[in-house]
């Protein structure tokens, strides 16, 4: 994390290596260039931070992915205000500012990414140790960003090299099939040169073989489901044995991660950084002076508006004691949790308590509860208020309006459940998804299920485990699941039902499309 930290005093220098042309690229200006800049590791590592930073955008995974991943779907519900999101009733369009901006700042991150791989491979003043491991974080990059890209897109530009002419930005709409072997050929060659190393906010070889997991069942559980967009998918029997082979070698290769016993740990923002159970996340600072993306105000996204500060309980189990929420006077009430979604999580599921119903005072007198009667914010803290908010994203140590609140990339318990599911009914099958289960303080699943049925019973533990995570629209996608059975309580529409459209600007822009 220091490391990190200090590595960012280099990226003024860096913005002068990198310009942005159209919404796809950026083109060098300024007085620096790949020649003059990558000269010592410091350099390296700095450009690579660089290509790190549009993951903690806003307009990226910093905020907009839980707006096209999430908000689509019946974890959160509707109330028909002026400030919703438009993808709370499925209004996105070419021109929509959450379609535009997330597709840009992948592809920054892109172009960043490129600029990396192509100049440190020639570096000579840096040992072969620390070329490898930055060349595997870039690779990881460049699979982690167009995989963002295709499971909202689908079929978009692959960008494999930097853009050194305008002619070079125009590239052809790459087919699903071809996206989807870039992605894996990436993190293969990942794998191959990264070390276990955590880092918060970095990648490392456990990173890519979690990816690498999440992508096979991607493609399994697609083409098992019908899923449009995945016929070219040859068998899924053997897409499903890999994803169970990757998750696997993170399962029981490694030593530094595994399931935090303690589901509070998890969401503990000082925990994280040295906790076990996160692979990949971002890498907040409460104490940033910069713009949000290096501070986080995930938190004021789902927390009620109340004109002061609140607390709650500080125990999944339930105790008396309580902690201060957040410092800071109000909530942005934009992540409105549905009610009826937390009803389908058994009264026993710890899980259940991460939506909360009750706030206190700092007394621990009770300060206002959840009625869902009260569909306006008006009576909010006067004894009630309109939705049960999620607190997986709670800093108690925020500098006002800024937190250290991370959005979490990969988990330990993401890595078990696809196991589970790729693995089907096995005796490591059971175990893994008994484990997550035993966390959450609930019971094993029943034995001697059918692969089908042990399936789905491991896929609504991930829809629980992985709730406000930004999985929840890729998720039904792939199980071939977004449609009005599923998405109940908005006005779906199925027009970009499996994948978001490509800007206007990018298309019209671009001849090869």
């Amino acid at each position: 994390m220091l490391k990190m930290k200090k590595t960012f005093r280099y990226l003024l220098l860096l913005g002068a290596l990198t310009g942005f042309a159209s919404c796809l690229d950026e083109v060098p200006y300024g007085t620096y260039s790949n020649e003059t800049f990558y000269n010592t590791e410091a350099d390296a590592e700095s450009a690579l931070m660089y290509a790190y930073v549009p993951i903690n955008y806003i307009d990226y995974c910093g905020r907009f992915l839980f707006f096209l991943s999430d908000v689509p779907t019946n974890q959160y519900k509707s109330y028909g205000k002026a400030d919703e999101s438009p993808l709370f009733q499925w209004d996105i369009t070419p021109t929509s500012d959450e379609a535009i901006y997330f597709f840009k700042s992948a592809y920054v991150s892109l172009a960043r990414t490129n600029s990396v791989l192509e100049n440190v491979s020639r570096m000579t003043s840096i040992s072969a140790m620390a070329r490898n491991r930055i060349l595997g974080e870039a690779h990881f990059l460049r699979a982690f960003n167009h995989f963002m890209l295709v499971i909202n897109y689908g079929s978009v530009p692959i960008r494999s090299k930097t853009v050194s002419t305008v002619s070079d930005s125009y590239k052809d709409f790459a087919p699903i099939e071809k996206i989807y072997g870039f992605i894996i050929g990436e993190l293969e060659e990942a794998i191959g040169l990264l070390p276990v190393n955590k880092v918060q906010g970095r990648a490392d070889k456990v990173a890519a073989q979690a990816l690498l997991a999440r992508v096979y069942l991607y493609l399994a559980s697609s083409k098992a489901s019908g899923a449009p967009g995945y016929d070219w998918v040859a068998d899924a029997d053997d897409m499903y044995a890999l994803a169970a082979q990757y998750a696997s070698d993170v399962l029981e290769g490694q030593t530094v991660y595994r399931l935090d016993p303690d589901l509070g740990n998890v969401y503990d923002v000082d925990h994280q950084a040295d906790g076990v159970e996160h692979i990949f996340m971002t890498s907040m600072n409460r104490e940033a002076s910069g713009m949000e993306g290096t501070y986080s105000q995930l938190p004021q996204m789902f927390a009620i508006q109340t004109g002061n500060i609140v607390y709650i309980s500080s125990s999944l189990a339930g105790g008396g004691e309580v902690m201060k929420f957040m410092n800071y006077e109000s909530g942005f009430q934009v992540m409105r949790v549905d009610n009826e979604f937390r009803d389908t999580y058994d009264d026993a599921d710890l899980r259940k308590q991460l939506m909360v119903t009750t706030i206190y005072n700092e007394d621990g007198s009770v300060l206002a509860t959840y009625d869902p009667s009260n569909l306006t914010s008006s009576d909010n803290v006067k004894n009630k208020f309109f939705y049960p908010f999620c607190r997986k994203y709670t800093d108690p140590k925020s500098n006002s309006n800024r937190t250290s609140a991370n959005l979490y990339l990969i988990r330990f318990a993401e890595v078990a459940l696809t196991y589970a599911e790729a693995a089907g009914p096995t005796e490591e099958g059971y175990k893994w998804v008994n484990e997550v289960r035993k966390r959450a303080g609930l019971g094993a699943l029943p034995e001697g299920l059918s692969v089908a049925d042990f399936r789905e019973a491991v896929i609504q533990e991930r829809i629980k485990e992985l709730a406000f995570e930004g999985h929840g629209i890729y998720e039904l996608r792939r199980l071939n699941r977004a449609d009005e059975r599923h998405i109940t309580n908005k006005a779906f529409k199925p027009t970009y039902a499996y994948f978001y459209p490509a800007p206007q600007r990018e298309m019209d822009l671009n001849p090869q499309r």
